[in-house]
């Protein structure tokens, strides 16, 4: 874990009713996905945040992140398919924030 002045931490809370794990359906798919999407819209906003208030370019986050441009345009832009939980959670570390995630019973 990293340690930073200012730090993010996200509790993912998570319930997992064995009925559901052994036995998915569609609609249950549904359901996982849309969870799925807010957990990554979450970090791609707190990404966001952690480089505007950091003021920087396009350019500069690409670097700072060791990414290349196009890869950070489309962070910037909010293209949320493009990024996986993992690879945002990479990067929020890359800033100094710490990412802290919990399954709740």
């Amino acid at each position: 874990m990293l340690s930073s002045a200012a730090s993010f931490t996200y509790a993912v809370m998570i319930t997992l009713d064995p009925a559901i794990c052994f036995q998915p359906t569609s609609s249950d798919a549904a359901i996982a996905e849309a969870e799925t999407l807010q957990i990554r819209t979450d970090l791609m906003l707190a990404l966001q945040q952690a480089i505007a208030q950091r003021g920087w370019t396009p350019e500069e986050a690409a670097k700072a992140l060791k990414q290349t441009l196009p890869r950070m345009q489309n962070l910037i832009n909010g293209e949320i398919s493009r990024f996986s939980i993992e690879q945002l959670i990479q990067l929020l570390a890359l800033t100094g924030r710490a990412v802290q995630v919990s399954v709740l019973s």
